[in-house]
């Protein structure tokens, strides 16, 4: 495990990003550990999230014209990386959001921000199934934009269809998907970590039964 891995690991553990218990997800599931970056509720836990993404953008050296965040945990994503990417790299890209509902007055139109025109680099927090993700392909597919890249904070590595996910998005859609860490990087820092390592085994329970 590299250590910006680690370090994001201990960021999102430290600010209880990361969680382990037991708790119930909107696919009904009863899972063992929860995520959620919607805790990166000030500036500078945000600023601090948003410089995970900003590296890993950097480091593979991603081509892209514009950000999209998907609503609602999407919004606060696209505008604070395209923030980060400007005042930490000096690379600066516009960024757009859509809402849930057209809005059909005053600033019309289902976007807010840059409208989505060239190759896009979607942002959210995770991938579980793939349906949001897939959800914004298509949505900007069908406004003029081309979807080649996303970038999640955490890859739970689950079931999709009948594969992995973000493999079955990969193949199925031509776009390349990229994670901070997955659950394999979170298996691995459990190992290694006697104060931590008593979720190990539910945890490994949990990915032979959703793992895709």
């Amino acid at each position: 495990m590299n250590d910006i891995k680690k370090s994001f690991i201990e960021f999102t553990l430290n600010h209880e990003i990361l969680k382990f218990g037991n708790f119930t997800l909107n696919s009904g599931r009863q899972s063992p550990y929860f995520f959620n970056t919607g805790l990166c509720d000030d500036g500078k836990k945000l600023n601090e999230l948003a410089s995970f993404y900003g590296q890993l953008i950097v480091n593979h050296n991603l081509e892209f014209d514009f950000i999209f965040g998907p609503a609602y945990k999407g919004i606060t994503l696209a505008t604070s990386i395209s923030s980060i990417l400007n005042s930490n790299h000096n690379l600066t890209k516009p960024y757009c959001f859509n809402r849930k509902e057209i809005k059909t007055h005053g600033d019309k139109g289902i976007f807010v921000g840059s409208q989505p025109s060239g190759n896009a680099l979607i942002v959210d927090d995770v991938i579980s199934s793939g349906k949001s993700i897939i959800e914004s392909i298509n949505l900007l597919s069908k406004n003029g934009s081309s979807p080649k890249v996303v970038v999640v904070a955490f890859d739970r590595m689950e079931i999709g269809s009948k594969h992995m996910a973000s493999l079955e998005i990969k193949n199925d859609y031509n776009v390349n998907i990229y994670s901070i860490i997955t659950l394999d990087d979170i298996i691995n820092y459990l190992a290694t970590d006697k104060s931590l390592n008593k979720h190990l085994t539910l945890m490994e329970d949990y990915i032979k039964q959703y793992r895709g």
